[in-house]
């Protein structure tokens, strides 16, 4: 074939597919769209798993690329699980669509929409499943925007049960000239509630301008105001606001918000937030929560039906209390009045009831507000996962010295009582600060380093296992102290009547408690001084925080008056009691019991009483302090 008719040929083939392709192009343009009605109604349905029906289906242009599509009868019934009745309901709909974009795979979003006598019931359920996803939504970020660049709604209705916000809502939706207006009320928490929502005119804008919007949501238990914009109308996957949030108590925010927050004292929060798709990011925030003020920053990450926490939380001033709410104060309270003032905390640890949540926050507060406190200021980590709860470097400064360490609450692995493990060093203290007197001083160092089971601080300890501890060098004691402790009358009188306020060296200091089931036993308790050493024995009840306590000691160079009965340590922790000549713990020191131990002590220089300590008549061997302190520090059982 000669090249002339080749290239004929070939012109022919291109106008033949020219021809084709407008043709086509000229179908699409003019396409009777009334045809796909069903399969219309088929794809929807698929999209929110539920019947659909369609009373007519048209377009408004006989022929354009950008056709007017008006649906008229539209029923979108609700999924099964939602109830009965209309999900979606409208007499008309009329949506404009690009036949190129669709052609060209940019899909079949349309960027104009008028809805006539539409209604819409939306629901979610306990588990947060909603009927506006469907089954088949992802999730997705979807940071685009609705597309809608006109949306007229002139006569709109709108109802909301939301049993996870537990918030029940209805009322009007209108989109026009005017603006956006959603003005709707119900309840919160059996609370009234009001819901109003309002926007620029939707009218010629852009898939992804900024939309300016105002949200107010007016409760008893939340007053919340945001302002801000969106990226595209309507679209709250992608949103910069400027939240107000007061409250009597967090939790009823974190309904709305849904980070996985916990309940506490009332709230006054200010802050600017990014929301993008699923996510949350508090950008800055002030406020307070009770007494606390303070400063925070926070990204809140939805990944695989989980919450993902990163904050970083600075109080100025903290109280404890706030981070519980009335109702956790009120059993606190009961508690304590069914078993009397208690000195371990009873706060709740039980985190069985966190959902799928993991989280860092950094913690810091400069001023702790606690009443009777040595402890001055906190800083540390709080690691989340899943049900395992880690404080990792703790750092709090006392009024003498500081505490570092760490606490574990573990509760993996479906168990109805967590693990509760702290590990807790304290360093640079002072004993006077410790006793609330000068009569001894010197530098304090201590551990302790317990563990167990329970639903509270307080039950945990009451079960635990471990050791606690402290060790004083080189300190000093007032001599009439340490005469007392040599159970040695003689001197102890001649130190009150020469100097009362003498110090003589207090060589070693060494307590170490082993803890086995919440009962405490000393192992050992040393005092050593200059001119007496001493020993304890007994046993102190972490669960009732009952005290059981008898100290001997001897004197270097006793006299002839002695002490015969020992010091004996009772009550309970927050009310400690001391013994006087044998009596019980808690009796009275009155001139009776002086004269009662004279006599004693006398009787049994004369060799007439009738139980003799044996052991005051040898000479108390020296104390290796530095052995001691490094087996206490070191969390191990100290050989005495």
């Amino acid at each position: 074939m000669e090249r002339g008719p080749r290239l004929r040929w070939i012109g022919w083939i291109l106008v033949g597919l020219t021809l084709f392709a407008s043709a086509c192009l000229i179908a699409l343009a003019a396409f009777p769209v009334g045809l796909f009605k069903d399969r219309i109604a088929r794809h929807i349905g698929a999209r929110f798993a539920t019947n659909v029906s369609i009373g007519s289906i048209g377009r408004r242009e006989a022929f354009s690329f950008t056709p007017t599509i008006v649906i008229r009868d539209l029923a979108i019934r609700q999924p099964r699980w939602a109830g009965t009745g209309n999900m979606v309901q409208a007499q008309s709909v009329e949506v404009r669509i690009s036949i190129l974009s669709l052609i060209t795979g940019g899909g079949a979003r349309p960027d104009s929409a008028v809805a006539r006598g539409l209604s819409l019931a939306l629901v979610r359920d306990a588990s947060g499943r909603a009927n506006w996803e469907g089954p088949k939504d992802g999730h997705g970020s979807d940071d685009q925007g609705s597309g809608l660049g006109r949306l007229l709604v002139p006569d709109g209705r709108l109802s909301l049960k939301d049993a996870k916000r537990a918030l029940l809502l209805s009322g009007t939706f209108a989109s026009d000239g005017k603006g956006l207006r959603i003005d709707a009320a119900g309840r919160f928490h059996n609370a009234p509630a009001r819901l109003a929502i309002t926007g620029a005119s939707i009218s010629g804008q852009r898939r992804d301008a900024a939309y300016p919007i105002e949200l107010k949501l007016q409760s008893p238990l939340l007053h919340l105001d945001a302002s801000g914009q969106t990226r595209g109308p309507l679209n709250l996957r992608s949103m910069s606001l400027d939240v107000r949030a007061t409250s009597p108590n967090l939790k009823y925010l974190d309904d709305v918000i849904e980070a996985g927050l916990f309940g506490t004292q009332p709230i006054d929060l200010h802050a600017k937030v990014r929301h993008a798709g699923r996510d949350w990011f508090v950008e800055h925030m002030t406020g307070r929560i009770g007494r606390s003020p303070l400063v925070a920053k926070a990204d809140i990450l939805k990944r695989d039906e989980r919450t993902k926490i990163d904050a970083d939380v600075h109080f100025s001033a903290f109280d404890f209390d706030d981070l519980s709410d009335a109702q956790g104060k009120a059993k606190a309270r009961a508690i304590e009045a069914s078993i009397g003032p208690r000195v371990l905390p009873g706060t709740r640890i039980n985190i069985a009831k966190v959902g799928p949540t993991d989280g860092v926050v950094r913690f810091k507060a400069d001023r702790l507000l606690l009443t009777d406190s040595v402890f001055r200021s906190l800083a540390g980590t709080i690691r989340l996962t899943g049900k395992l709860l880690e404080l990792d470097d703790i750092r709090a400064n006392m009024s003498s010295g500081r505490m570092n360490g760490t606490v574990r609450i573990d509760q993996r692995g479906g168990v109805t009582k967590p693990y509760f493990a702290m590990d807790l060093l304290f360093t640079d203290g002072r004993l006077e600060k410790l006793i609330g007197t000068q009569g001894a001083t010197g530098a304090l160092r201590g551990r302790v380093k317990l563990s167990g089971t329970g639903d509270t601080i307080r039950e945990a300890l009451g079960r635990a296992d471990g050791h606690a501890g402290l060790v004083v060098r080189d300190g000093q004691v007032k001599r009439t102290l340490a005469a007392v402790l040599g159970q040695d009358l003689g001197k102890a009188i001649g130190a009150a009547l020469r100097n009362k306020d003498a110090e003589i060296p207090l060589r070693c200091l060494a307590i170490d408690f082993a803890a086995k089931g919440g009962i405490l036993t000393p192992s050992p308790f040393l005092v050593d001084t200059s001119i007496s050493s001493g020993t304890g024995q007994g046993t102190m009840s972490l669960a009732t925080e009952r005290i059981a306590l008898t100290i001997r000691g001897r004197s270097r160079d006793p006299s002839g008056l002695r002490l015969v009965d020992p010091i004996r340590v009772g009550g309970s922790f927050s009310a400690p009691t001391l013994s006087a000549a044998g009596d019980p713990p808690g009796s009275k020191v009155g001139a009776g019991s002086i004269i009662k131990a004279v006599g004693k002590s006398i009787g049994g220089a004369l060799g007439l009483s009738k139980k003799r300590d044996m052991d005051n008549d040898t000479t108390p061997m020296a104390v290796d302090c530095a052995l001691m302190e490094r087996r206490i520090l070191a969390a191990r059982p100290p050989r005495s």
